[in-house]
């Protein structure tokens, strides 16, 4: 005899749905931080090391990430696609940029990035255990994983609050339009 599926009740649809609007608001800050934090690291040490192609500096990078930005120049090139500055630096992961905000490479990195913050970051080692809790969270929800457990509005907080160091304008357009704290507040 063959057991039937329990029925699905709407509480199961109404806690999906909301995993989904929730996910979907913080998408936007993640996008937003995600996007700005690259293109902030990609500029500032285009700058600090005087070539677009920073990377390449003898002894910046160690031998894993460094793998990664070749890994990421041989798939474009597989698929026919330009290796460009720019499409190199819009497929490496988020994982790629919150590793050079790590220890190791606090001399090499993070003290050429300061000086290009719009505001005083604070410490290295607060700013990369932030991106850490926030690239958990993008990963969570890219990949459909639980996020109602998280403590979301500390996340959100900690969105806001790197974004705002990166480009404070942005931060605050995003915001401003932002249903991310609604929607937490309406789900207790």
């Amino acid at each position: 005899m063959r057991k039937s599926s329990p029925p699905i009740n709407s509480s199961n649809y109404e806690s999906f749905l909301l995993f989904a609007e929730i996910a979907s608001a913080l998408w936007v800050h993640i996008i937003a931080f995600e996007t700005t934090l690259r293109n902030f690291i990609h500029q500032s040490l285009s700058h600090a090391y005087g070539s677009s192609k920073w990377w390449l500096t003898e002894k910046l990078l160690t031998s894993k990430d460094f793998d990664d930005i070749r890994k990421v120049q041989e798939r474009l090139e597989n698929k026919g696609n330009s290796t460009k500055d720019s499409l190199i630096i819009s497929n490496l992961s988020l994982s790629f940029w919150v590793e050079l905000l790590s220890k190791r490479y606090h001399q090499k990195i993070w003290k050429r990035l300061l000086k290009y913050f719009p505001t005083d970051p604070g410490r290295r080692e607060e700013f990369h255990r932030k991106a850490r809790e926030i690239r958990r969270l993008r990963n969570s929800i890219a990949h459909h994983g639980p996020i109602l457990r998280r403590n979301l509005i500390r996340d959100h907080a900690y969105l806001h609050e790197l974004t705002a160091l990166l480009d404070p304008i942005l931060a605050d357009a995003i915001q401003k339009r932002s249903r991310v704290l609604d929607l937490l507040l309406n789900a207790r």
